[in-house]
C-alpha cells in the first residue's frame, strides 16, 4: 500500500536533476512496508478481484498542487531508483473521502527512504508538533493558504492536505519527495485482524478508561478494537507523551512486519484478499494502479527485517513552549543521508569531513555556502558521488545534483569552473586535496567535481564571515524491525 508514483529523472551533462486523525494513525503506516511485502510475495489472479481492489483505492495526483520542479528539491541520488515515499494518517473514516482534507487531521508523517540497491529502509518519523515554518499552500479548490513563520507540523495537512505536507516536508528537508500515501481509519482495524493480530508488549498492567485499553502485563496478540486502543493510549502507557508513543508504534509495526513476512498470509488467498481489502479501502495515493505497486514491492519483498530501521527525528523541548518540539541542528545529517542515499550517521563509514584544509595562496573569499556544485562520477565506483556529495553537503557546499560523468576512469578528481568563478573554484579546490582545478567556459554558475578513482575526501575550510560549518552528529535511537517487541 504504498504510495508511489515514479518522479521524472533526467540526466544534465550526466548528472541526474529533477526539472488527523485521532491518535492511532501511525500504526496504520505499517501498511507502507506490509502491503509491499505481500504485492511482492503473493498475487490475486482473479480478474474480478484484482478489479475491486483496485477500484477501493483513491487516486490522487497532487503534484499540480505542490508546484514547479523547479522549485522542488532536485533530486540528487546518484542511483535513481533511491525512493522517498511520503506516508500520512488521516482521520478521515474513508478513502474515498480522504481527498476531501477540509478539518482533516494527520498526527503521523513519516518519510520512507528505500536504498537503491534495495537492501535497506529507512523510516523517520516527524512529530505531529514540530513548531516549523510552513509555506504557502494551494488547496485543491484553489484556494491559497498564506505562509507561516512558525507553526505546528500538522498544521500543514489540516489546512491545505498532503500537498501542503509533501510541500513543508521537501522544504524542510531538502528531499524530493517521490510519492505519497494518506492512510484513514476505517479499515484499521479489518486489516489487524486479517493479520489474525499483531503481537504487543504491555510492561505493566494497564486501565484505561479514556482509550479503554485492559490488558495485564506481559506479551499479547491484540486485535481489532484492543489494538486499537494500544497505538492511540497516551496515558495509560508510559509518560504520557507523543514521542513516546511514537517509539511504541513503531514497534507495533515492526511487529506487523515480522507478522507478515512469517506467518501464513502470503501464502493463503482468502487471507491475502481481505487483508488488502481492508488496506486497500483505507488508501489515497498517487500510485496510478495496484498493479503500479507490484514492481515496487518486488524490489523489496525480500528485504531482511533487520535491515528496516525506524527513527523519530532528532528533537528537543520548543525553547517557548516545552509541550511543543523542535528539531536539533543534528536532524540535518539524517536528511542529508537520505537525500543522498547514505548510511544514517554512524551506521556507516566513520565520517571524514570534520578536517580543517589550509589552502596555499591568499585567503579564500568565497564561502562553500555559496557555492554551487554538480557531483559526477568518473571513477566507475559505484556510489562514489553520492558518497562526497553528502561529504560536501555537511562541510557547507549547495550540491545541486549528482549523476554520472560522460565516461570513466579518471585517476584524478577534477574541479571544473567558470574562469568568472574562479575564487569558487578555489574554495571547492581546497576542500578536495590532492584534486585538479581546472576552468571551463561552459559551466556558469554550478561548479562540477568529477570523482576520480583517488577515493576523494571532502574536508572543510576556512573562510572569514562563512556561516557554514559541520553539522553535528549524535548517538542516533533506532529499532529495526527485527527487534524484541518489548525492547
Amino acid at each position: 500500500m504504498f504510495v508511489p508514483k515514479a518522479a521524472n529523472r533526467r540526466h544534465a551533462t550526466s548528472a541526474r536533476h529533477a526539472a488527523p486523525r485521532a491518535r492511532w494513525r501511525r500504526v496504520l503506516t505499517g501498511l507502507l512496508v506490509v502491503v509491499v511485502l505481500i504485492l511482492g510475495a503473493g498475487s490475486v489472479t482473479a480478474f474480478v478481484a484484482y478489479q475491486k481492489l483496485n477500484g477501493n483505492i483513491n487516486h490522487v495526483d497532487v503534484s499540480n498542487l505542490i508546484g514547479p520542479a523547479k522549485d522542488r528539491p532536485q533530486i540528487v541520488a546518484e542511483d535513481p531508483k533511491a525512493e522517498n515515499i511520503l506516508v500520512m494518517g488521516s482521520d478521515q473514516r474513508s478513502g474515498k473521502n480522504a481527498a476531501n482534507v477540509a478539518g482533516a487531521r494527520s498526527d503521523t508523517t513519516i518519510v520512507l527512504h528505500l536504498a537503491a540497491d534495495r537492501k535497506s529502509a529507512t523510516l523517520v518519523s516527524i512529530p505531529r508538533d514540530s513548531m516549523v515554518p510552513i509555506p504557502s499552500c494551494t488547496k485543491q479548490d484553489g484556494t491559497v493558504v498564506p505562509a507561516q513563520t512558525i507553526a505546528m507540523f500538522n498544521s500543514a495537512f489540516s489546512e491545505a492536505g498532503p500537498a501542503c505536507t509533501i510541500k513543508t516536508v521537501e522544504k524542510l528537508t531538502k528531499i524530493r519527495i517521490d510519492h505519497y500515501i494518506v492512510v484513514d481509519f476505517s479499515g484499521f482495524k479489518n486489516m489487524i485482524d486479517a493479520l489474525g493480530g499483531v503481537k504487543v508488549c504491555i510492561p505493566h498492567a494497564v486501565d484505561d478508561p479514556q482509550s479503554h485499553l485492559n490488558l495485564a502485563a506481559g506479551t499479547h496478540t491484540v486485535k481489532g478494537e484492543q489494538a486499537l486502543a494500544y497505538v492511540r493510549t497516551r496515558h495509560g502507557l508510559g509518560n504520557g507523551s507523543d514521542l513516546e508513543r511514537i517509539d511504541r508504534q513503531q514497534a507495533f509495526i515492526s511487529s506487523m512486519v515480522k507478522k507478515v513476512k512469517s506467518t501464513g498470509v502470503l501464502l493463503r488467498p482468502d487471507k491475502l484478499y481481505n487483508f488488502l481489502s481492508a488496506a486497500t479501502s483505507s488508501l489515497t495515493t498517487d500510485f496510478g494502479s495496484l498493479k503500479s505497486m507490484a514492481g515496487l514491492a518486488q524490489d523489496v519483498k525480500g528485504l531482511p527485517t533487520k535491515d528496516v530501521t525506524f527513527l523519530t527525528i532528532p528533537n528537543e523541548p520548543w525553547t517557548q513552549d516545552p509541550n511543543r518540539v523542535q528539531w536539533k541542528k543534528s536532524a540535518g545529517p539524517v536528511w542529508r543521508s537520505l537525500r543522498f542515499d547514505q548510511p544514517l550517521p554512524g551506521k556507516g563509514p566513520a565520517p571524514t569531513a570534520t578536517e580543517s584544509a589550509t589552502p596555499s595562496g591568499p585567503p579564500l573569499v568565497t564561502p562553500p555556502e555559496k557555492v554551487s556544485v554538480q557531483v559526477l562520477n568518473g571513477s566507475g565506483v559505484k556510489g562514489a558521488a553520492s558518497k562526497l556529495a553528502e561529504q560536501l553537503s555537511a562541510v557547507g557546499f549547495n550540491v545541486v545534483g549528482v549523476g554520472d560523468a560522460s565516461h570513466t576512469g579518471y585517476t584524478t578528481t577534477t574541479v571544473l569552473h567558470d574562469p568568472a568563478y574562479d575564487e569558487s573554484g578555489r574554495t571547492l579546490g581546497a576542500a578536495l586535496p590532492g584534486s585538479t582545478v581546472t576552468a571551463d567556459a561552459s559551466l556558469g554558475s554550478t561548479l562540477q567535481v568529477i570523482v576520480g578513482t583517488d577515493d576523494p575526501t571532502a574536508v572543510a575550510v576556512k573562510v572569514t564571515g562563512s556561516t557554514s560549518s559541520p553539522e553535528p552528529t549524535e548517538t542516533l535511537q533506532t529499532r529495526q524491525a527485527s527487534d524484541s517487541i518489548c525492547s
